[in-house]
């Protein structure tokens, strides 16, 4: 069979054709990739208060993104409200406004006033108490809005129990917490449920409505209690050495679940990693702004147990006896 000039020419036509498109098509791709990684990545930071334990957050979440999403270049706006709550919503609605392509919120009320102004662009929390109970998200393993991140939430009895090892002979103790937060009422209903299990033991409350009310709730506690334990409250651990001083006056070991365990007046640290908790952070926005997962499907990240560190200046001072056993795990701060 003779094939003629004319479909030979065509046939080449064609191919060669193919093989511009597919070229083209290549170039393309290959284009767009590096406008991806080359691009600028902005995110948005809100911070709830000032505190050095928010400032660790923080920057492992920034380590953590800019590592996992190098060579494209990533920044930072930080924005930190000072425990102000007309300064959270006035943030979040200019974040809202802003052309950010991401977010950070600490704190739950900033979490929550950020996932109301930012519908279309991801969220990520770092160290959130209970994102389903703040109406942020349907569940930890499918979040199912715009928003993911990592939860710092650890049973209080499970820290309880630590405490009463490490002390004891507490028959008494005293918390610190704002009602107005999501996660501070499961905490602190949480905490009751603990204290109801133990016959022997009473909790004491003071509640709060910003860092102002610290001094006097503190104060109302200083009698009558054997130790005060502080939950995961972003206002309480930003106002902490308001709240060790009283404390170290009245001789009374002061616990908490989060914050530096330099303050003077805090005993001890029981609680997650906190830290840790941005560089959960970070990974998780990692999957999502690499496009690896669609935010409302990205689990929370959750912390792995706690830990125990002890301020040997608090422990001198208050002459106080605490369990060898658990000393010999324990990190020790000055």
């Amino acid at each position: 069979m003779k094939t003629s000039p004319r479909f030979i020419g065509v046939a080449v036509a064609m191919g060669s054709a193919l093989l511009l498109a597919g070229c083209s098509a290549s170039a393309a791709l290959s284009a767009a990739t590096e406008s991806a990684s080359a691009s600028a990545l902005k995110i948005g930071v809100v911070v709830q208060s000032e505190a050095s334990l928010f400032d660790q957050i923080v920057g492992n979440f920034e380590k953590t993104v800019t590592a996992g999403l190098a060579p494209r270049k990533v920044t930072f706006d930080v924005q930190n409200a000072g425990g102000d709550q007309t300064l959270i919503a006035s943030i979040a609605r200019d974040m809202g406004s802003s052309d950010d392509d991401a977010f950070l919120a600490l704190g739950t009320p900033v979490v929550v006033a950020l996932s109301q102004s930012v519908g279309d662009r991801p969220v990520f929390a770092a160290a959130i108490g209970d994102p389903v109970g703040a109406g942020v998200a349907r569940s930890l393993d499918k979040p199912g809005f715009n928003l993911s991140g990592s939860v710092g939430f650890v049973d209080p009895s499970i820290i309880l129990d630590e405490v009463l090892k490490l002390q004891p002979g507490i028959t008494s103790i005293g918390t610190i917490y704002d009602p107005s937060t999501q996660n501070l009422k499961v905490w602190s209903e949480a905490l009751r449920a603990a204290v109801a299990k133990h016959k022997h033991l009473t909790l004491h409350e003071a509640t709060i409505s910003g860092a102002g009310d610290l001094g006097s709730a503190a104060r109302s506690l200083t009698t009558g209690n054997d130790a005060i334990l502080i939950g995961p409250d972003s206002t309480v651990i930003a106002g902490m050495s308001a709240v060790g001083a009283v404390m170290s006056g009245a001789s009374v070991p002061l616990y908490t679940t989060g914050g530096d365990v330099k303050t003077p007046g805090v005993l001890a640290g029981i609680g997650p990693d906190y830290p840790k908790l941005g560089t959960l952070a970070g990974k998780v926005a990692i999957t999502v702004l690499s496009g690896k997962s669609k935010v409302a499907e990205a689990p929370f990240a959750k912390p792995d147990g706690v830990s125990l560190q002890v301020n040997q200046s608090t422990k001198a001072a208050l002459d106080i006896n605490l369990d060898p056993t658990l000393l010999a795990s324990a990190t020790f701060v000055r």
